[in-house]
């Protein structure tokens, strides 16, 4: 299991050179959730408050009360992976004016949400208990969250208990396909404030990666290269090739959806120091990776798609991505053919 130290009430960090999370790092927060003052134990894949990529994996009770906030200057999302919730948003007085209904990926409902900047949102918890991945940017300034003033504050209880009632009688619904505009062959961007993410999302891209010449396709969840928060979800086939590469001061991650890849990281001459086997999220593998700024890093691709969510701190700049110079180009087809062919051996026998 992914080493981890208490830093807080209810606050791990791990403590590995290239975190990575499965099912018994969610069992263990799970473990931990009914003995928490709060109701909510957390395991942060950042390791200090400073980073520009801050991720979560919380576990929450079913009773928790997430009080209606606005982040300022930044965006979040969370994607779940055990139990059901809707994410209600709210205008300056209170009233909702869209719900998002949130299960796992297996369910019929959304199973990611974004929240823009400075909306009024909260998460209603509608099961025992749920697991969830967080995701928003650094540093984190605790004056960066505003409470909604007409909501009520944590221990108000008879206010807590009437507001959240009132929310549970809401209706849920699914949401139609999400709009996108193709602005590429393989890039689609999301053309809604709300962006969330379900099972039919995910078909419309496996539909789609087919057509294009590279195998692979994705879906944008920031509204432009400037965003300060870039999350995809990315479609790839097994002959897809990820030519080796690091990133400049960024540090990048990957949640898998569908499929299975094995992880691989190099020092600067191609020397292979770390595999991190990855499945979907009940497989034996794990679920998830995070990728420190400076390594270079590769996928192999051990199925016939691999379906992942993406993150890494934005802007986009093209200089930021740096290409391993021993490996070799997408283009020199017989080349990659025996690097992929290497790569696949020497990792079958670690």
């Amino acid at each position: 299991m992914t080493k981890m130290s208490k830093i807080g009430p209810d606050v791990y960090v791990t403590g590995e050179d290239f975190p990575s999370v499965g099912r018994p790092e969610i069992e263990y927060l799970n473990g931990l959730v009914s003995s928490s003052a709060r109701g909510r134990v957390r395991l942060c894949t950042h390791k200090v408050n400073e980073d520009r990529q801050h991720e979560m994996f919380i576990a929450f009770t079913g009773g928790n009360y997430v009080r209606p906030s606005r982040h300022l200057g930044k965006d979040e999302s969370l994607h779940m992976l055990e139990g059901a919730g809707d994410y209600f948003f709210f205008d300056e007085s209170g009233t909702v004016t869209d719900t998002v209904s949130l299960g796992t990926y297996g369910s019929g409902h959304q199973f990611y949400c974004r929240i823009p900047e400075s909306a009024d949102h909260a998460l209603l918890i509608r099961s025992d208990r749920i697991a969830i991945h967080e995701t928003t940017v650094g540093p984190f300034r605790r004056e960066d969250t505003v409470f909604a003033p007409w909501s009520p504050a944590e221990g108000e209880t008879a206010a807590v208990d009437q507001h959240l009632e009132a929310l549970r009688r809401l209706p849920r619904a699914e949401r139609p396909l999400l709009k996108m505009k193709q602005i590429a062959e393989e890039v689609y961007v999301a053309d809604e404030r709300i962006v969330s993410v379900g099972r039919k999302e995910m078909e419309f891209l496996k539909g789609k990666v087919n057509e294009t010449r590279r195998k692979r396709v994705r879906l944008c969840a920031h509204p432009t290269t400037e965003n300060t928060l870039h999350e995809m979800f990315v479609v790839y086939m097994d002959m897809t090739y990820v030519k080796p590469n690091l990133h400049v001061n960024k540090d990048e991650s990957l949640h898998i959806l569908e499929g299975e890849a094995d992880f691989i990281f190099f020092d600067d001459q191609g020397k292979i120091t770390e595999v991190i086997r990855l499945g979907d999220y009940h497989s034996n593998r794990q679920f998830y990776c995070r990728v420190p700024a400076f390594a270079y890093h590769t996928l192999i691709m051990r199925s016939e798609r691999l379906v992942i969510h993406e993150v890494t701190p934005g802007p986009f700049r093209r200089e930021d991505t740096v290409w391993a110079p021993w490996a070799p180009d997408e283009n020199d087809l017989p080349a990659v053919q025996k690097f992929m062919d290497h790569l696949r051996a020497a990792t079958a026998a670690r």
